[in-house]
């Protein structure tokens, strides 16, 4: 992923600027278009789905206290712990009696009416009970029921398991002190750690999506609800109600997560320190194939004179409504594209062409067109000093970097790779240089029988030997011949 940074041209092109940062983002360089309005949230998080870019942040590293946010982590353990959703949900004292107490900062408490050994109900139905009607005692009894251990000990194991995946996730400023959000000093996040922990379940927990984009579910029946009963969405963002306001046709799921009011110890240790209320929201919305998830935390509960503000379904709409006004998604370089080509010594081929590793595409204004964005081709594969890179080469071998170039700002970049592989140039045989190897029948070492030009040579020095011996044999036979007739006169 890539933050994007604009400079003061491009600001002053889109009346915005840039905020820049880099804490825990394992983004290169912290960036962000600024939406130019206040927001009611103390900070917030919004990334482009298709690109991974950051189009909006404040305070994202900050920590808050994610309330019924927290629920989302109690439903990806329970869903990756669970082999079976349809599997029997057991409700016990030991899940439900820490709801039943005067404490202020658990009295009052949402809830989706599960009741003390009440049989019918399944993990599933908690999980809608959590998400949907965002139920306390769901996360217990889900906790309960996965969780390892004795009693209480259960619901403790659960948490650990919580822990230790948001650590997985990547998180680096979450802890989680229970499964339901309610406020703990323990139980605290950041907008960016909620961001990673929303983010991993859009990428891999469909069903999760799924319910938490359900607008009703019935549920089954208990001793406090002798019928099936119906609950419903508490994210205004999908809730379809007639008479909801905040109800955002293109939002899709997600969670809401808040507090009216929250107590600290006095110096006696007791919870009686009074806090304004807050409210979060972690939503997806699309419109024309482009998604964006925002994380908003810690709007006022309250407006100035005490009626709900509902500043984060405030805050959410705004945004959107900025982002998808403002930004579309332009193709810059596909992934086939030859953008450069380099010399090849000692291959088949004398030079290779290059081609992106992935297609390039960046978020720009509406008014904005791809000639504003410039391509910087780095070569990296080790050269000559001609400049070719020696053979062998193969297909899909990295040789270099593009980055696409705004106002000096790099917004995409990938690696250039091999658009075919090259091979090693190899000179050829000559057939007639090639012996022709044969064993013999008997299966003795192969026999590599003499050329023409051999045998020729051979036979003319045979012949010529041969002349030689004659020639001396007749000479001998003269020799003899001479030295018999002189001894016969005499």
């Amino acid at each position: 992923m890539r933050k994007i940074r604009i400079t003061a041209f491009f600001a002053s092109f889109l009346c915005v600027f840039a905020l820049i940062t880099g804490r825990y983002c394992n983004i290169q360089a912290f960036a962000v278009f600024y939406p130019g309005f206040d927001t009611y949230c103390k900070g917030y998080y919004m990334v482009n789905l298709e690109l991974g870019t950051v189009v909006a942040a404040k305070n994202e590293t900050d920590r808050c206290f994610p309330a019924s946010l927290t629920k989302l982590m109690t439903a990806i353990v329970a869903y990756e712990n669970c082999s079976d959703l349809s599997s029997p949900a057991e409700v016990t004292h030991e899940a439900m009696d820490v709801f039943d107490t005067d404490d202020p900062n658990i009295h009052g408490a949402s809830v989706c009416g599960l009741c003390v050994g009440q049989t019918g109900l399944t993990i599933r139905d908690c999980l809608y009970g959590l998400l949907v009607k965002s139920g306390c005692e769901a996360g217990n009894v889900i906790a309960y029921n996965i969780g390892k251990g004795e009693g209480e000990e259960r619901i403790q194991d659960f948490i650990a398991k919580m822990n230790a995946k948001a650590t997985e996730i990547g998180c680096k400023d979450t802890h989680f002190s229970n499964t339901h959000g309610l406020w703990e000093e323990e139980n605290y996040s950041t907008p960016y750690d909620l961001y990673l922990i929303a983010k991993y379940i859009y990428d891999n927990l469909p069903e999760i999506m799924e319910i938490s984009d359900t607008f009703e579910y019935v549920m089954p029946a208990n001793n406090d609800n002798p019928e099936p009963y119906s609950i419903y969405n508490v994210n205004g963002l999908v809730n379809r109600s007639s008479n909801n306001e905040y109800y955002y046709p293109y939002a899709r799921g997600m969670k809401t997560g808040s507090m009216g009011d929250y107590y600290t110890k006095d110096s006696n240790g007791n919870y009686t320190v009074k806090h304004e209320g807050f409210a979060n929201l972690i939503s997806i919305a699309s419109q024309n194939g482009v998604s964006y998830m925002l994380v908003c935390c810690e709007a006022n509960f309250h407006d100035t004179d005490g009626s709900r503000l509902y500043g984060h379904y405030k805050d959410s709409l705004a945004l959107y409504s900025w982002t998808f006004s403002r930004f579309k998604i332009v193709n810059i370089v596909s992934a086939d594209t030859v953008v450069s080509q380099i010399k090849v010594s000692s291959g088949v081929s004398d030079s290779v062409s290059l081609v992106p590793e992935k297609e390039l595409s960046v978020l720009l204004p509406y008014n904005y067109g791809k000639d504003k964005v410039q391509q910087k081709i780095t070569i990296t594969a080790d050269k000559d000093d001609n400049g070719a890179v020696s053979a062998p080469i193969k297909q899909g071998q990295i040789m270099g970097s593009l980055d696409l170039i705004m106002d000096g700002e790099v917004l995409m970049s990938s690696g250039l790779v091999a658009s075919q592989s090259v091979e090693k140039y190899v000179p050829a045989i000559a057939e007639d240089d090639i012996p022709d190897i044969t064993a013999d029948e008997s299966g003795n070492e192969p026999v590599v029988p003499e050329d023409k030009d051999t045998k020729t040579e051979n036979g003319a020095a045979i012949l010529v030997i041969m002349s030689v011996i004659a020639g001396l044999s007749v000479a001998s036979v003269c020799v003899v011949t001479v030295v018999y007739n002189k001894k016969k006169k005499n």
